[in-house]
């Protein structure tokens, strides 16, 4: 757990235990020194709302951005408590992604780095050797000489191209420019990992609002007047404006594009009984499910698959430079 993370649950449990913000505060800044405190405390003396004074804070833009929402239908605590729930659980998974890729991560730097090793230093040092014992490359070892030159660039080329569109998009979120993010649901990867990114984030939303007994339509309403600050406000708007001509929530679903056919299948499910408040709630808790199984099975072959591969270049290697250079020698 952060810092921001820290401060935010110790606030909540003092606020909880009975303490006022003021007091609260002191503390949390006695626990852990925290340069927004003292902003916090100067603005609630000059009689600034403590809501208005949390949003324009220096606190996580993820939290900000739930406690947005959370402050219109709960006390302050409640709020902060949620929307630091939502946050937790995103940076645990975070980690926990984090750790189950770093170890391939490793392996693919290392694989890049040895195939530096062999065009800058290996491969400068066996053209020598070949030029002065007379050696003629064959068009297999030639072929093969080419392949070892080109893997540095293929590999930059590849990850070059992943880390700009990883960024573009991420972009494009965060200024809600709904035309890269369309074109962006187009292609197989981006496009599944963004449906499942909205349907996650609209199911969060709309979970909470279920507890007001409100119907469909105005949930979206007010999803779509509350979320302007947020990226979802690409789908809310869509969806809003579908429904203001007048077509059905459930037409809407049958071809929206921004969401995961999962999801479409629960709601739709929770739209025909509305008794089932939870369906939404089934819904997340499966869909982080059902991403550890993908990571795990990416894994499970994508390891095997990068020790394969580099087997198989240290065998070429061995089979083009070391091989000549023994028939040389014998003949000798």
């Amino acid at each position: 757990m952060n810092k921001d993370y820290m401060f935010l649950k110790n606030l909540y449990t003092l606020l909880e235990s009975g303490y006022n913000m003021e007091e609260a505060l002191t503390i949390c800044d006695h626990i852990m020194h925290h340069d927004f405190i003292s902003n916090m405390l100067q603005q609630m003396q000059m009689g600034e709302d403590i809501q208005t004074i949390i949003l324009q804070s220096n606190l996580p833009k993820l939290f900000l951005e739930y406690f947005r929402f959370f402050k219109n239908k709960n006390t302050l605590s409640e709020a902060i408590s949620k929307s630091l729930d939502i946050c937790i659980m995103n940076e645990e998974y975070r980690q926990k992604l984090k750790s189950k890729l770093t170890y391939p991560l490793i392996l693919l730097t290392f694989l890049f780095l040895f195939s530096i090793f062999v065009v800058f230093f290996l491969l400068p040092q066996v053209n020598q050797l070949f030029t002065s014992f007379g050696i003629k490359k064959s068009l297999m070892i030639t072929i093969m000489f080419t392949f070892f030159n080109l893997l540095p660039i293929i590999i930059i080329l590849i990850s070059g191209s992943l880390i700009f569109l990883v960024i573009r998009i991420l972009i494009a979120l965060k200024k809600k420019s709904y035309r890269i993010i369309e074109w962006y649901l187009k292609l197989p990867i981006f496009g599944i990992c963004l449906q499942k990114y909205f349907s996650l984030k609209f199911a969060l939303y709309y979970q909470e609002l279920l507890n007001e007994e409100i119907d469909s339509a105005t949930i979206i309403t007010m999803l779509n007047e509350q979320m302007t600050e947020t990226d979802l406000k690409i789908v809310l708007y869509e969806i809003f404006n579908r429904l203001s001509e007048g077509e059905a929530l459930e037409d809407i679903l049958e071809d929206f594009e921004y969401f995961d056919s999962l999801f479409i299948s629960f709601f739709q499910m929770y739209i025909s009984n509305p008794t089932q408040k939870d369906s939404l709630s089934h819904y997340i808790n499966l869909t982080y499910e059902q991403i550890d199984f993908w990571i795990a099975q990416l894994l499970k072959y994508l390891i095997p698959a990068i020790y394969a591969f580099v087997a198989i270049f240290v065998i070429t290697i061995y089979i083009s430079i070391i091989i000549p250079m023994m028939n040389v020698i014998s003949d000798i």
